[in-house]
């Protein structure tokens, strides 16, 4: 924002003491601080999913709901983890009638059955399983459906381009100041490393990202999510 001096790259002109223009007038100069400006946006969104439980926090320059839909295929136990996710959080299935049912996870080392075994049945799945970029599903379908599995799973941030002079932060605004700070200890640490404001901005960073953590883990504290141990993890 150049009419008021108010935004990330101007905040960090000034901290960096290059002077007005240096970073917004120089298409390179821009680029490379657009670099820092990502680097500072995805420490701090990985920092809120730590402190946020994931599943209910989303960067708010994502366009769309971090929910993916695609359609059953009979025979088929194989499908692919959606590119941008992170992390799955939740996996539903629709069965013949349209009902949704939330799938169970299922992992290698306390299934009692052979994976060959798995892989024989079929009927509307009740499990889950990760495998690399894949989810497999058990039993296997033994209907097709349009747009029945469905998956929920949280995502990276949303990257700046040096282009956008509109984009802001995806994160609570009363910490957006964080990013300047960011960004002008990582050029003052290549470029300037024995600069005097250096261990300052630091120390301030590193307190403002307590703050963050602080704020985001607290927010939905009456809806984090309750973890459920069972006996018996196996298929049957």
């Amino acid at each position: 924002e150049t009419t008021n001096r108010s935004g990330i790259i101007q905040q960090t002109e000034r901290l960096t003491d290059l002077g007005v223009g240096y970073i917004s007038g120089s298409t390179d100069n821009l680029k490379d601080f657009t670099s820092y400006a990502n680097i500072t946006n995805n420490e701090l969104i990985t920092l809120i999913h730590k402190n946020a439980n994931n599943w209910q926090y989303d960067d708010s320059g994502n366009s769309d709901l971090p929910i993916a839909t695609t359609d059953l295929v009979s025979g088929t136990y194989r499908y692919g983890i959606p590119s941008t996710a992170l992390t799955i959080k939740r996996v539903e299935v629709s069965d013949r009638n349209g009902t949704w049912i939330k799938l169970e996870p299922l992992t290698i080392e306390k299934e009692e059955l052979s994976l060959t075994q798995l892989e024989t049945r079929t009927g509307t799945p009740t499990h889950y399983m990760l495998y690399n970029d894949t989810i497999q599903l058990y039993p296997k379908p033994d209907y097709s459906l349009d747009d029945s599995l469905k998956v929920y799973y949280d995502r990276g941030s949303v990257d700046f381009a040096y282009s956008d002079t509109t984009k802001t932060p995806g994160i609570l605004s009363s910490f957006h100041y964080l990013y300047p700070l960011g960004m002008a200890i990582q050029f003052l640490k290549i470029k300037q490393p024995q600069s005097p404001s250096l261990v300052n901005y630091i120390n301030d960073y590193e307190k403002g990202k307590e703050d963050l953590a602080d704020t985001y883990s607290n927010r939905w504290k009456d809806n984090s999510p309750v973890l459920i141990t069972k006996k018996n993890e196996t298929f049957e």
